[in-house]
């Protein structure tokens, strides 16, 4: 093997693992955990905040705007509710927890579309 060929797979591998390891760090949420993890916390979102009730009340605010709803964990997904709609809509949750001071979730919607947050637990 030349040493151009040697040093291209090099690269590569190396750009792959880059690839790999930002992606493994995001871990899928389970019921359980989505429930203890967003009870009583708050997420700041780019322009947003959404605050959890531990009683299943959610409020959500960007700018002036402010929303009352509902939230519940069914399943392994979070489901919210925000009237006058009365339809719940549901998404799979992820976690990125490689930097502790600055824990990441994820919603994700059935479409796959993808909203982040930074997690401020309770008591945090």
């Amino acid at each position: 093997m030349t040493g151009h060929v040697r040093t291209f797979l090099l690269a590569g591998g190396l750009v792959l693992a880059a690839i790999v390891s930002a992606f493994a760090a995001e871990v899928a949420m389970k019921g359980p955990e989505i429930l203890a993890d967003l009870k009583g916390a708050q997420v700041q979102g780019d322009g947003w905040s959404q605050d959890f009730d531990d009683g299943g009340a959610t409020s959500y605010a960007r700018g002036d705007s402010h929303q009352i709803g509902r939230w519940d964990v069914r399943g392994d997904q979070y489901c919210s509710l925000w009237p006058p709609s009365d339809v719940w809509a549901c998404y799979t949750m992820t976690i990125d927890s490689s930097n502790p001071a600055n824990e990441r979730i994820t919603w994700i919607s059935a479409d796959g579309s993808r909203s982040t947050a930074h997690l401020i637990r309770k008591g945090q």
